[in-house]
């Protein structure tokens, strides 16, 4: 961790319905990838559906090569015709998945609106 303020990352995945919710929080960012990105596709490779949100609002940070984590997660899905959706990410964390050309994503302010939307 180059500056020691990059908050440990973890995901809490839940299943809402027909919905698989990841609720990650902490920084999506290089250093802490490892932590979660074998558990999000374990999760989608074995889930029985093919929707799911992935829920932002506890993130503060991603960096590039977060946004190529996202962009997987995404692709995994789509390979298996399903959805994916982002939740609640704040200013900062949208800004940068704009920039990383992000934009076709669907993002809901709440995992209800993309529960419902979905």
């Amino acid at each position: 961790m180059p500056n020691g303020k990059c908050r440990i990352m973890k995901v809490d995945t839940k299943k809402l319905g027909n919905v698989v919710v990841f609720a990650i929080t902490g920084d999506i960012v290089f250093y802490n990838l490892n932590q979660i990105r074998e558990v999000i596709k374990s999760e989608i490779e074995k889930a029985v559906t093919n929707k799911f949100l992935m829920n932002l609002s506890g993130v503060g940070m991603v960096d590039s090569v977060g946004v190529g984590f996202i962009l997987s997660a995404y692709k995994t899905v789509l390979s298996k015709k399903g959805s994916f959706s982002l939740v609640a990410p704040g200013e900062v964390v949208k800004s940068m998945l704009e920039k990383g050309g992000l934009t076709r994503l669907k993002i809901y302010d709440s995992e209800d609106d993309a529960i419902k939307a979905i």
